[in-house]
């Protein structure tokens, strides 16, 4: 059995399990400790709550070994019950924990904003938009990702959740990050039958973007130009005014049946390219959490949390390296 003793005298235990430097992890416990009191009350904060809060029977592993529990779960993704044998623990509590304590680290750790489908006549609030400093090099760029998760039972179920693409049953989401790594926003998980750029539109993407920004999409993402509003602006020195795209919005050149694509085009699309790569990167790194990677075994209910956090921590990991690639170069 794994205990807190075992894993201060042994830090390559917290990486191995868990993909997180062992001083990454404990910072994140004198966080998680100092912040649980609150997080407890609140979450038991009910009008007609009879029991006073912090009562009923405790916990029966302290902090560190629940959020072990679910870490480990969550970077290894093998069955709860084997991860609970680790730390004799039960299945229920990695259950239980994954609920309840993945709320209180996504306010710990620099997670994405989560943007939900919205109707087609509502726009995105001032609070729903992006501030400009939080796309690092005054890019966005987008891509969708999916995952599979079980066959349903339900026919029409099934219908909503085969996603072509992968020929398989998934959940699809669609990132929002910087040139820089840095993942910004994920849409709400929805049915892997979801076209991308439909999606796009359902979590009103370009309207959540800030003016001036310029967004770089794949080839799913065509026509997303059309939808960009224009804006009136004075030119200093003349004092003309005139209309411009809020947003620039930069796709790749689909080649035409029977027709090449140009040498300036092919270029185009090679520069793009190199460009959009870092959000595949991006990608890549969450899926090194292999409940991200593989068939998604919990309810469609906790995705998008779980999600949500695991894109935290790769956002501190991105913050890391660079932070350490500046250091290196001073």
């Amino acid at each position: 059995m794994l205990t807190e003793k075992i894993l201060r005298d042994n830090p390559v235990l917290i990486k191995v399990l868990t993909g997180l430097p062992a001083d990454v992890f404990w910072q994140l416990m004198a966080d998680l400790e100092a912040r649980l009191p609150e997080y407890e009350y609140q979450r038991h904060e009910k009008p007609d709550r009879r029991r006073a809060v912090g009562a009923g029977r405790p916990y029966d592993q302290p902090l560190v070994i629940r959020v072990m529990l679910i870490l480990t779960y969550m970077r290894l993704h093998i069955p709860q019950e084997i991860v609970a044998l680790f730390f004799e623990a039960t299945q229920p509590d990695v259950s239980r924990d994954l609920r309840r304590l993945l709320p209180l680290i996504a306010q710990l750790i620099p997670v994405p904003e989560v943007w939900e489908v919205m109707d087609e006549e509502d726009i995105p609030s001032e609070a729903e938009v992006l501030e400009p400093a939080q796309l690092a090099d005054g890019r966005a760029l987008v891509d969708a990702t999916e995952q599979p998760v079980y066959r349903s039972q339900d026919s029409e179920e099934r219908k909503r959740y085969y996603s072509g693409k992968k020929k398989a049953f998934t959940l699809k989401t669609e990132l929002v990050t910087d040139g820089e790594h840095h993942i910004c926003a994920i849409s709400e998980a929805v049915p892997g039958a979801t076209h991308d750029k439909k999606l796009s539109d359902g979590i009103k993407t370009v309207e959540r973007l800030p003016d001036g920004c310029e967004v770089d999409a794949d080839k799913g993402y065509q026509g997303l130009d059309k939808q960009v509003t224009l804006v009136t602006v004075r030119n200093a020195e003349t004092g003309e005014e005139q209309q411009v795209p809020r947003l620039q919005v930069k796709t790749p050149f689909k080649k035409r049946k029977g027709a090449a694509l140009t040498d300036e085009q092919e270029e185009f699309n090679r520069q793009l390219g190199a460009i959009r790569v870092r959000v595949e990167h991006c990608i890549g790194w969450v899926k090194n959490w292999a409940i991200i990677a593989t068939r998604f075994r919990c309810a469609h209910s906790i995705y998008t949390l779980i999600l949500r956090v695991v894109c935290g921590f790769a956002n501190i990991q991105t913050e890391r390296w660079q932070m350490a690639k500046a250091q290196a170069a001073a």
